[in-house]
């Protein structure tokens, strides 16, 4: 899309042509995604909205009202509503992205906790095995000494 549609586009969105005249493309092509994403709130359709009662389009204006939510003459939100929104979703999304990574870390916590964990039953294990080979060294020397020992009291005799 061309610069001129962009402005064109960000005009009709609620944006002041003064403003956007001297922004830059990227700075436009910011400003029509935010446009986009906000268009695609869902309003409920007016049949919808009477079916609720007769006074709820009165209703939800004094509710705006008393948000400050402000309308263009084509009532559509204002550009501040807008911008808030926008703003509001990427905290969303910036909290999404900060508690997978906090999830992650905690996930890869969790794993080098059990590698310690495996490594100490291992090093238990062989400390064990070392000790049994000692014992059993330890018991065919005993039995070497005792056979030795016969000898001398055979050799003896």
């Amino acid at each position: 899309m061309s610069d001129g549609r962009l402005r064109q586009k960000l005009v009709q969105a609620g944006y002041r042509e003064v403003d956007i005249a001297t922004l830059d493309r990227d700075s436009l092509l910011e400003c029509y995604a935010k446009v986009v994403l906000t268009e695609t709130t869902y309003v409920p359709a007016k049949e919808e909205q009477d079916e609720d009662g007769g006074n709820s389009n009165e209703e939800a204006e004094f509710a705006e009202r008393e948000a400050g939510v402000q309308h263009t003459a084509s009532g559509d939100l204002s550009v501040e509503e807008r911008r808030l929104a926008m703003e509001e979703r990427k905290i969303l999304l910036e909290e999404r992205r900060l508690e997978e990574q906090r999830l992650q870390r905690e996930e890869q916590r969790l794993q080098r906790e059990q590698q310690q964990k495996q490594i100490r039953m291992q090093l238990e294990e062989q400390r064990l095995q070392r000790e049994q080979q000692w014992e059993e060294q330890r018991k065919q020397r005993e039995i070497e000494k005792k056979k030795m020992e016969r000898r001398i009291e055979v050799e003896k005799k």
